[in-house]
Parts: C-alpha cells; structure tokens; sequence
C-alpha cells in the first residue's frame, strides 16, 4: 500500500543504514517514488517495497483522461528509463518483465498531444474570437 509522506507518518520510521528504505515499528519497508506528469496528484509517495504500478499511480489519484498509457516511463538509478505498457497491461493483467521499483524511482505518465490541444481550447478560442473581431473592424 502506497502512502503520502507526512511528518506524522515518517515520525515512526527508521531507515535501514547506509540504504535508501525505510521501514515501520512492525517491519515493513518502503521506498520513496516520485510520481510525475498527466497524473492527478503529482508527488513523492512512501509505497511499500513490493507495489505495483497501479497500486502507487492510484495513490496519486490514478492516471488522468488523455494520458499516453502505452508509454509510462520509469527512470531508475540504476538501468535508466524503462518503458511500460499500462494500457496493455490493464487490458490482460499481464506486465511483461514484471517491474520491481526501487528506491527513488521516478513514474512519468506522458500526455497525448489531442489532450494538451482539447485542454488549451479555451485559448484557442479566444485567439480565433480576437482574430474575428480584427477581421470584422478591418472590413469596414
């Protein structure tokens, strides 16, 4: 299970020396991810070592409409970028390779360009509004 950070939560963990996990009063152990892009809530996030990518993008609010799904970058410390395939994930619940995050791992939903445009309409809109009204006083 993924959490945010806060000050009361981090207030009872211990970080193993010399390693980058943290782990609670019972043992359990996690790890900071960095969840970033076309998602609801961008943030750092303290997940349990052994999360999955649906469950740490649903701690920050899940994956907004107009994302680019069949691209999800992962940028480690250790291999680089890995590219991740969420939509064919979520359609037969099979991740190939299996992603183990580590600790510092950054998630990067990307957006579709359709999205960014239909999101940017409304400026759109007012630049053509603007341009019509210029066109008109022109004419006269």
């Amino acid at each position: 299970m993924a959490l945010p950070i806060s000050s009361a939560f981090c207030s009872n963990l211990n970080g193993i020396p010399n390693q980058e996990y943290v782990t609670d009063e019972v043992g359990n152990v996690y790890i900071n991810i960095n969840i970033i892009g076309h998602v609801a809530r961008p943030g750092a996030y303290l997940v349990n070592e052994n999360s999955d990518i649906i469950t740490i993008l649903s701690q920050a609010g899940g994956i907004l409409p107009g994302a680019k799904m069949n691209r999800v970058a992962i940028y480690t410390k250790d291999s680089g970028k890995v590219h991740i395939d969420l939509k064919a994930y979520l359609d037969t619940g099979d991740l190939p390779n299996n992603y183990k995050f580590g600790p510092n791992d950054t998630i990067y939903v990307k957006q579709t360009v359709g999205s960014y445009l239909f999101s940017k309409s409304n400026i759109i809109n007012s630049v053509l509004q603007i341009l019509n009204i210029y066109l008109t006083i022109s004419v006269m």
